[in-house]
């Protein structure tokens, strides 16, 4: 009887830890199947964001700027041209949310199917671009700028970016013209 108790307490805290960690990684809101970047069928090109680059050239103080203004479908379109056709992120959700980015991405952890989601907000000058991840989570769980950094480091190791934090750096950026 006192085996029997036993095994039984046992097993209500293991069912209590997979309850709860299946509670913590559920994402609050799932990707839909239409917002799957390999789903978006955009009707911009990169050629449209080539020219809008070009129209809008000056140059100023012995330098060459260049403003572009970007919407949802024309970052569907730079991302699905920037990643390969087996990429992961094509499982993801990227759109333009105030000056940022909100990105979805669904990861298996374990027994669980999860996502990371992160705002992204975007910086550019001197020929480099910054991506800055904020309030990043794996499900309902905050993720610490440490163990994001480790991650990232894992992730885009020989891409040519750095890591520092919760910030990517890009550098040597060429213009985006394609042929």
């Amino acid at each position: 009887m006192k085996t029997l108790r036993k095994l039984l307490s046992l097993v209500i805290v293991f069912a209590l830890i997979g309850g709860g960690a299946t509670y913590a990684l559920t994402p609050s809101v799932d990707i839909k199947k239409s917002e799957k970047l390999e789903n978006i069928k955009p009707t911009k090109t990169i050629n449209d964001l080539n020219s809008e680059f070009a129209r809008n050239v000056s140059y100023k103080n012995s330098k060459a700027l260049a403003t572009a203004k970007i919407d949802d479908d024309l970052l569907a379109s730079i991302l699905q041209n920037s990643v390969g056709k087996d990429s992961q992120l094509l499982e993801g959700s990227f759109k333009l949310v105030g000056n940022g980015i909100e990105a979805k991405l669904p990861v298996k952890l374990g027994l669980w199917d999860t996502q990371i989601s992160t705002k992204i907000r975007v910086l550019g000058a001197n020929n480099k671009v910054e991506l800055i991840l904020e309030d990043a989570k794996i499900g309902k769980v905050p993720i610490p700028d440490f163990a994001l950094e480790k991650y990232l480091k894992e992730v885009l190791t020989g891409t040519g970016v750095s890591i520092n934090g919760n910030t990517i750096t890009i550098k040597s950026l060429g213009l985006p013209f394609k042929s």
